[in-house]
């Protein structure tokens, strides 16, 4: 467990230069919070703070498919598996910091929505159900990134995780909305992007625990194709 805390931390911290442009549109958005006169303004203020929050998905599916490549292409993660960690414990540290990088997104969108949504009638609850929405479709999205990353070069990667994750987002717009839940990464989204003062939406706990379980799904994929995965080979 320490060991994949560890790459973790690692993880984040090495990412820290895009996280920090993140949390620039996070303090943007204090800063409209502050001069804008909520009772006239507050559909556009919320309209922005889901923009804002979308980001954070497309953030995480370059942070999973860049990971593995970034380490193999510094040879760090000859160092780190030379350590007696297992490819498994390597995975789990990298989805760990995928998730926790865009935590410490949605956390500090979390208290800004708060204090700038929750005069206008948004319930505080609420926005923290859909900040937990957002970090589970991240963790899911960033793992089946990761996934492809293991075979495939970053940009492939993005690619390959951004059609899996749209084909079902697809089916569901175009025939039944239960195609959405074959990758729930697209309802999850959704749960933001419909939020409004008027119908802020319900908690669907359905959907969290299932991401949750598919992103364990993915990183067993992810752990079986890894391990068949020369690592001692350059990349460029």
């Amino acid at each position: 467990m320490k060991a994949v805390l560890l790459i973790a931390l690692n993880f984040v911290r090495e990412q820290r230069w895009p996280i920090l442009v993140l949390l620039v549109w996070v303090v943007l958005l204090d800063v409209l919070g502050l001069s804008i006169d909520l009772r006239r303004s507050r559909e556009d203020l919320l309209f922005l703070f889901k923009q804002i929050g979308i980001y954070v998905v497309a953030f995480s599916i370059f942070f999973g498919g860049s990971a593995i490549y970034n380490e193999r292409k510094t040879r760090r993660i000859l160092a780190v598996l030379s350590k007696s960690i297992a490819r498994k414990q390597y995975l789990s540290g990298l989805v760990t910091g995928v998730t926790a990088a865009s935590g410490i997104y949605c956390f500090a969108l979390g208290i800004t929505g708060s204090w700038t949504l929750a005069p206008g009638g948004f319930p505080i609850h609420q926005v923290w159900f859909l900040m937990l929405s957002l970090v589970c479709a991240c963790m899911l999205a960033g793992t089946v990134a990761l996934m492809f990353s293991t075979f495939l070069n970053p940009f492939i990667a993005a690619g390959a995780t951004a059609a899996m994750l749209g084909l079902p987002a697809l089916a569901a717009r175009l025939w039944t909305e239960q195609w959405g839940y074959v990758i729930p990464v697209y309802p999850l989204t959704m749960n933001v992007v419909n939020a409004t003062f008027d119908s802020p939406g319900h908690p669907s706990w359905k959907l969290i625990a299932l991401a949750i379980l598919e992103t364990l799904f993915f990183w067993i994929i992810s752990a079986q194709i890894f391990s068949y995965v020369d690592i001692a080979v350059a990349v460029e």
